[in-house]
């Protein structure tokens, strides 16, 4: 849906901190121009690649070389429409009178001040990006503004009720679905180059395992069952709590299984769920509210997209 390239996107973009980039930033030399007015303000070239040095500086985080041009490809699409939409916000929070409390705007400039060693350093870099104090105050507080316009145009609207959030769970209870766990822990003998002897080594700790002999296992944690190889599903399905399995060999080893703990496959009670349930439906509720009033902007705006 559209509010989930719109306003999830804006709001990442409004908890990012431009100075967190400068000090590695690399534009170059860039002939700047107009790609767009909106209600007569205007949206840069340099703007926009400032958004997108953002962007990219996030996705570089979590991808990596064919998947990330990919992914910043896919971006740049959008970038240009979300900078639209902030300015149709902005002109929103100014036409609402919102307030932005200084406190926050030197919070965010003090944040940006301990990313770097010293304040030469700081101020180095905003001279770099061509910015001054006074200009970086103004993209915080402008920040600020539409993530306050949100909160009080979208987030406080998306009310959600204790009898909406429990139709969802009765109609939705196979996605509340969990199958049957077993929390086991195993000694694994690999086979490696002589089988007969990695057999014996096996048979030779499960001796001392019944003598009663304290050894090492390696903790595997809850597992589901359908996701254990099908020769150790079968042997622990036999046990009982705190029962050793006989040696059980698979194309890894020989294993020795004992079974610490059995979760019965069940639907999640609604209780364990409701704040799961809350976040989706609200989602759902903003994203609506959100689409129709960025659609209602647009329609009142004077908005010129330039081609070069």
């Amino acid at each position: 849906m559209l509010y989930k390239k719109t306003m999830k996107s804006t709001l990442r973009h409004l908890v990012v901190i431009l100075l967190l980039c400068l000090s590695t930033a690399a534009f170059g030399e860039v002939i700047d121009y107009i790609m767009a007015t909106v209600n007569g303000e205007v949206i840069t070239y340099s703007q926009f690649k400032q958004r997108i040095f953002e962007v990219e500086e996030a996705y570089r985080k979590v991808y990596s070389g064919e998947e990330l041009e990919k992914r910043l490809k896919e971006r740049e699409k959008s970038v240009l429409g979300d900078l639209i939409e902030e300015r149709l916000l902005l002109g929103e929070a100014k036409r609402e009178n919102i307030k932005v409390d200084k406190i926050e705007i030197e919070r965010m400039v003090n944040t940006a001040k301990s990313k770097f060693k010293s304040l030469d350093d700081f101020y180095s870099a905003l001279r770099n990006e061509g910015l001054t104090p006074e200009t970086l105050e103004k993209e915080y507080k402008q920040r600020l503004m539409i993530k306050k316009i949100i909160q009080f145009k979208v987030n406080s609207k998306a009310r959600i009720e204790e009898y909406e959030i429990s139709q969802y769970y009765q109609a939705h209870k196979k996605d509340f679905w969990e199958p049957e766990q077993v929390r086991i822990r195993q000694i694994l003998t690999k086979i490696g180059e002589d089988e007969k002897i990695a057999e014996q080594t096996a048979k030779g700790i499960l001796e001392r395992i019944k003598g009663g002999e304290d050894m090492e296992w390696e903790n595997l944690g809850f597992i589901n069952t359908s996701e254990l190889l099908p020769e150790l599903s079968a042997e622990i399905s036999k046990l009982k709590v705190n029962e050793v399995t006989d040696l059980i060999k698979t194309q890894a080893g020989y294993h020795i299984i004992r079974l610490e703990g059995r979760k019965l496959s069940k639907v999640r009670k609604l209780s364990e769920v409701r704040d799961e349930i809350y976040r989706i439906l609200f989602s759902r509720k903003a994203d609506k509210i959100y689409v129709d009033l960025i659609d209602k902007l647009k329609k009142k705006a004077d908005i010129d997209i330039r081609k070069r």
